[in-house]
């Protein structure tokens, strides 16, 4: 399903829920990262849909909505968020059959903020990401969703952030096109043949990440 957010019961139960096990650790971090920033750039949580002993595949995409700009949002991250964006990402991941529980999302630069990112604010994101990684023990795949987030998940490789990690928990980047609207702006054959593209990097991240996505034909991948 998508968009369930949009449902004030759902939402008042995913609400309830950001304190249970399963998520605990990362909604934890974002309370670190919120120490000493505005409230207005704090991080969003995670919602309770996903699990951070059973996620294979972080889902990196470039930031959270300004605040101004969450007047159909949920305040935290969710792929079930009522928004074109989340509902788009929703239906690529039901399409391959990447259970929620499997997926951890996350945002190259944590803290709210317009506009475009400066390498210093990236490279600051890439600490953050590096911790959740920490949490993360069964995760072997990043699908970073435009440059920002390619960036990001690539700096992981610098010695003076994350060394080998990456290398020695064998965990592969897979760059996707940008969950921005800006990026889906074209006509809808054109908007079609990006969404198999982001179906089928999806698919590859899953087989990376030893789980047996569904074929366009509906089969299921060896």
């Amino acid at each position: 399903m998508a968009r369930r957010m949009a449902d004030p019961e759902y939402k008042r139960l995913q609400e309830s829920r950001l304190d249970e096990l399963q998520i605990l650790p990362v909604n934890d971090l974002a309370t670190r990262l919120q120490r000493g920033r505005p409230a207005d750039e704090w991080p969003p949580y995670v919602s309770a849909e996903h699990d951070l002993e059973k996620a294979r595949i972080i889902v990196l995409i470039p930031r959270p909505e300004p605040r101004p700009r969450l007047k159909v949002g949920s305040g935290m991250f969710s792929l079930e968020d009522d928004h074109p964006s989340a509902e788009r990402l929703a239906r690529v991941l039901e399409a391959v059959d990447l259970q929620p529980r499997h997926v951890m999302p996350w945002h190259a630069y944590p803290w709210r903020d317009a506009g475009r990112h400066t390498h210093e604010q990236l490279d600051a994101g890439a600490r953050p990401l590096r911790q959740l990684i920490d949490l993360l023990p069964r995760v072997k795949a990043i699908v970073a969703h435009g440059e920002e987030s390619a960036y990001v998940a690539n700096r992981l490789s610098s010695p003076d952030i994350a060394g080998t990690l990456l290398r020695d928990r064998g965990i592969h980047v897979f760059a996707a096109r940008s969950t921005s609207p800006s990026a889906w702006s074209g006509d809808d054959a054109t908007t079609e043949s990006a969404l198999r593209t982001v179906r089928e990097v999806y698919r590859q991240a899953m087989v990376h990440a030893r789980l047996r996505p569904l074929e366009e034909n509906g089969k299921r991948r060896r």
